[in-house]
């Protein structure tokens, strides 16, 4: 090689270098104060999610699924609205593109009552393998007389007024369609807090409460692989609310579809 091709090699080499460098200070600084990964209590909070007070969205892009935005309350817990309710976030698992929920209401219960279904509406959400579904009936004027009622749920000026609960689809078994009940809720709980109650009555009466503080799993939709491909370039995950599809947000301010990278030179 001669000296001219030589030199040529070494100025292209540190340009190379010089740039990975470039690109990787400019992704660093801008793009963090943006999305910042927000730590909420126990529970690290990143694309698809969000912390609404402490994120700057523009116009345009979000740091996350703009409806998976979070509030982390005064005492550090992790708070989601949907359409149905408020929950608590007691674990996100983005290995598993996973997320469990406490209803918000029922924590400090001795008997908690779940007053609604989840809904999710349109929601890039879906009920999770993990959960098991458990159908309330409460204050029934007409029921089967052999069945045991909750007790903690009996009212006091009414001993007539009964509640149950089963594993839902179960109740069907002994004709649930003529009794007169004022509510029916289905809630959702882990399948490994009930598991051992499953097949007996009396057992579901007394674990439903633990199970049902325990929460449920939901699955966010896949289509979010391109995350890591973006982080591992130095950028930011985030979500054009035009396209409607995950952005890639780098250092220098510049939206891309999947990586801050440039050219076909790897940087180390």
């Amino acid at each position: 090689m001669s000296k001219l091709s030589q030199t040529l090699f070494t100025l292209s080499i540190i340009l190379i270098i010089t740039s990975c460098y470039a690109d990787s200070s400019n992704t660093t600084s801008p793009s963090s104060s943006l999305c910042p990964i927000s730590l909420c209590g126990n529970i690290f909070i990143r694309y698809p999610f969000w912390i609404k007070s402490q994120t700057i969205n523009t116009r345009d892009q979000f740091c996350g699924y703009p409806d998976f935005g979070l509030e982390c309350s005064k005492s550090n817990k992790t708070i989601i609205n949907l359409p149905s309710d408020t929950y608590y976030v007691t674990d996100i698992n983005y290995d598993n593109s996973s997320i469990t929920l406490v209803d918000i209401d029922i924590l400090d219960q001795k008997c908690p009552r779940v007053r609604k279904n989840v809904t999710l509406s349109n929601l890039p959400l879906s009920f999770s393998k993990l959960d098991l579904n458990l159908s309330f009936y409460f204050n029934c004027s007409s029921y089967p007389p052999y069945l045991d009622p909750i007790g903690c749920f009996r009212v006091s000026n009414d001993e007539k007024l009964r509640s149950y609960v089963f594993v839902d689809g179960d109740e069907g078994e002994i004709g649930y369609d003529n009794w007169k009940c004022e509510d029916h809720v289905v809630v959702s709980v882990k399948v490994d807090e009930v598991s051992d109650f499953v097949g007996s009555v009396d057992d579901l009466i007394n674990g439903f409460g633990s199970a049902v503080k325990r929460g449920f799993v939901l699955d966010w939709r896949k289509g979010f692989e391109d995350c890591a491909k973006c982080e591992n370039s130095g950028g930011y995950c985030g979500y054009g609310q035009e396209s409607k599809n995950f952005t890639c947000i780098c250092g220098n301010g510049s939206v891309v579809a999947k990586s801050c990278k440039k050219g076909t030179f790897l940087c180390f």
